[in-house]
């Protein structure tokens, strides 16, 4: 008998419990596939979001289905979608976040999931885990360096400059680090002692102590740098990156501005993850799902990330996000829909 309905985390609105339900299938309009969903990766966004009624809440339209990244196998393919097959492993974001009354149709905390086909891209062997938990940081630090900063893309053939990452020691400053040395340039990272010899290895090519009382003064001495991105968006972060520039700049931030900042200093800061749904960065949306992530992966270009796969499904969502939220979880959390 063919399956009408599917599981979804149904999110009633901010600050209420996640429930479990069955929902029926909606079948993907011309331009969209329809995805089963095999790995979700928690991220602090959406923990805040459902725990603390955070951001884009505001702008869901309830019931809500979290999340906008996945990766699984095309189930189904809309009218027009090329490129495509029935059975293809691929990874994919969606415009839940962006689009409201998209989002129980692309909230990615359920077993179907249809998005726009041109937001998905083909994984070949790589584990369903892997390709999801390498997007959307990867897609951050690239989004933020290359369209937001205007850093260029590997063979280029843009001349060296110097770049400065602080914070590289998470999976968005990692990730920055190893595609500004892709694209040829000298990289300069902050991150903790414990982890000069990864940094090095990675791409850096001076690491220093971000809690060091002449951090500041260490990192001047190794400028100046074209491209400034702060991984971590704290305030002490973003002083130090505003005091680095003497004339006139920008740097790049993963949280907003925290501090008051001279007025010859601008701050970059936007869903960089997100930037791919949007008209105006069509281009850049073509370049990631349809050239520079499936390369990626196919040729593990970038490190491996470390998690732990959480039992139960949908239905730990809950717990799990909640213990994100609480800071008691060390590494990347991912669940399996399908469970």
């Amino acid at each position: 008998m063919t399956t009408t309905t599917y599981r979804a985390a149904i999110f009633p609105g901010p600050e209420k419990a996640l429930e479990l339900a069955d929902v029926p299938i909606d079948h993907p309009a011309p331009g969209e596939v329809l995805i089963r969903n095999r790995a979700v990766a928690l991220q602090p966004l959406d923990a805040k979001m459902l725990i603390a009624g955070y951001g884009p809440v505001t702008s869901l339209q309830y019931p809500a289905v979290l999340g906008t990244s996945g990766a699984g196998i095309v189930e189904e393919l809309g009218e027009g979608v090329g490129g495509f097959e029935i059975g293809d492993r691929v990874v994919f974001d969606t415009k839940a976040y962006v689009v409201s009354d998209q989002n129980r149709r692309q909230g990615t905390w359920q077993q179907l999931v249809t998005c726009d086909a041109s937001t998905v891209a083909k994984i070949g062997g790589v584990p369903f885990e892997q390709a999801v938990l390498v997007d959307f940081p990867l897609q951050t630090a690239v989004a933020a360096l290359h369209v937001f900063l205007g850093m260029g893309s590997p063979g280029s053939g843009k001349s060296e400059e110097k770049v400065l990452i602080w914070g590289a020691g998470g999976a968005v400053g990692s990730y920055a680090v190893q595609y500004a040395k892709s694209v040829g340039h000298t990289v300069i990272v902050t991150a903790s002692p414990r982890d000069i010899d990864r940094q090095k290895r990675i791409g850096a090519s001076a690491v220093i102590d971000y809690k060091s009382t002449d951090v500041v003064e260490r990192l001047r001495e190794n400028g100046p740098y074209k491209y400034l991105l702060t991984a971590s968006g704290d305030a002490a972060s973003q002083k130090a990156l505003a005091a680095l520039i003497l004339d006139s700049g920008k740097f790049a931030s993963v949280l907003p501005r925290a501090i008051e900042l001279p007025p010859n200093v601008e701050i970059v800061y936007t869903a960089f993850s997100q930037a791919a749904q949007k008209e105006e960065y069509s281009a850049w949306r073509s370049f990631w799902y349809q050239e520079y992530l499936p390369e990626v992966l196919a040729k593990n270009l970038v490190e491996p990330v470390k998690f732990t796969k959480i039992e139960g499904g949908l239905g730990a969502l809950q717990q799990a996000n909640q213990e994100v939220f609480d800071g008691k979880v060390r590494g990347k959390l991912v669940v399996n829909p399908q469970e």
